[in-house]
């Protein structure tokens, strides 16, 4: 009976570590999200307690509570967002490989996309603690993910399938938290909201076209005093971008 207990003994203390260094999804997370309307910026933030996750979703139209599980390296989360026709349910399927994440998302069974997320504080491809000077993964990784400065006024330029504007914005940044007043001859005056992370770029507001509601939405990227991307008009059509700060 003692040789039996010392090796379920041995078994269990052997099988903790393995578990230990498995995957673990439990941290912040800087999503991208390939959609049909082009690729939205959002951030994720997770917790594990076995192989049961919970956590939040946060992009250009708010956060949401969501709910799934971790077994090994794969995942599977799901949310909902509100619509004017009520809640949409969302899936996300994927793995996670060290510091990355990658799958690909079901909006509702009447469409799907792909997705990637990378660790918030870390580098590409680079593990905690990679070779270097100490601290010096970390420092690059801060300095990667540091927020470009985007506060400030911006004239804009739009190409919308040979629809040209003018649009201008006026940007107040809280570290990767966006807030401003957009302006153009269309849409009037508007209140945006959005986020930067690193020199990714996401904005948007929502406007009155003839009575209807449309959702307005840039996503790009900032270098410098510049930044290029894609504008989304709702269901009404989607183009090109550029700016420039005053």
């Amino acid at each position: 009976m003692k040789n039996i207990l010392s090796l379920l003994l041995g078994v269990i203390v052997l099988a903790a570590p393995a578990y230990a260094q498995g995957p673990d999804a439990s941290g912040t997370w800087d999503m991208n999200f390939n959609t049909p309307n082009g690729p939205i910026a959002a951030t994720l933030t997770l917790k594990r307690e076995g192989e049961k996750l919970t956590g939040t979703i946060a992009g250009p139209q708010g956060e949401a509570a969501l709910q799934g599980s971790q077994k090994d390296k794969a995942i599977a989360i799901n949310f909902s967002v509100q619509t004017a026709n009520g809640p949409f349910a969302i899936s996300m399927s994927g793995t996670q490989e060290g510091d990355a994440l990658s799958g690909t998302m079901d909006f509702g069974g009447q469409g799907q996309s792909d997705w990637t997320g990378k660790r918030r504080g870390t580098a590409a491809g680079a593990a905690p603690g990679a070779a270097g000077a100490p601290g010096a993964a970390s420092s690059a990784a801060a300095a990667q993910d540091k927020p470009a400065d985007v506060s400030g006024a911006w004239q804009l330029q739009i190409d919308l399938g040979g629809n040209a504007g003018t649009p201008s914005m006026t940007l107040k940044q809280d570290g990767e938290k966006l807030t401003g007043v957009y302006s153009s001859q269309v849409v009037g005056e508007q209140q945006l909201t959005g986020t930067i992370k690193g020199n990714d770029i996401t904005f948007g507001f929502q406007a009155s076209f003839d009575g209807n509601a449309v959702k307005v939405t840039y996503t790009g990227t900032v270098d410098k005093d510049t930044m290029k991307g894609k504008v989304v008009f709702g269901d009404l059509g989607e183009g090109t971008f550029t700016g420039k700060k005053k």
